[in-house]
């Protein structure tokens, strides 16, 4: 189990925990570069993604991500038969949950009514 933990330049840690193969930049700018892409929908304050080989099971490769960001951390795990597609498919996941987050927050306050005011109908029946 090895780990390797860079520093992105809005201030992102990344951490990739490698089990079961060799670290390799290629996979860690890959990671890099999934996290840049969910970076517009939340503030993302770390990023823990675990990257393993099992050679028993198929699917070979699985992709366990937590992305730290203020309130819930957001978790996704996914398997395949490729690193790279195993990959893409955790950092979908955690779009779409950052998404619907997102869109559950927008909605909560377009929803917020105001404070009634003179003039409504409530008050004009009085």
């Amino acid at each position: 189990m090895k780990t390797n933990e860079t520093m992105h330049e809005n201030g992102t840690s990344i951490s990739v925990l490698y089990r079961g193969l060799r670290p390799r930049p290629l996979w860690q700018s890959l990671v890099a570069a999934h996290i840049r892409k969910l970076q517009h929908l939340a503030s993302i304050a770390s990023a823990r993604i675990s990257l393993e080989r099992q050679h028993e099971s198929t699917p070979a490769f699985r992709v366990l991500a937590t992305l730290e960001v203020p309130g819930p951390d957001f978790h996704a795990e996914a398997s395949d038969c490729t690193l790279r597609a195993a990959l893409l498919k955790a950092a979908d996941n955690l779009r779409r949950q950052m998404q619907s987050r997102k869109e559950r927050q927008l909605n909560r306050r377009k929803n917020k009514t105001g404070p009634a005011r003179f003039g409504h109908t409530q008050l004009s029946r009085l």
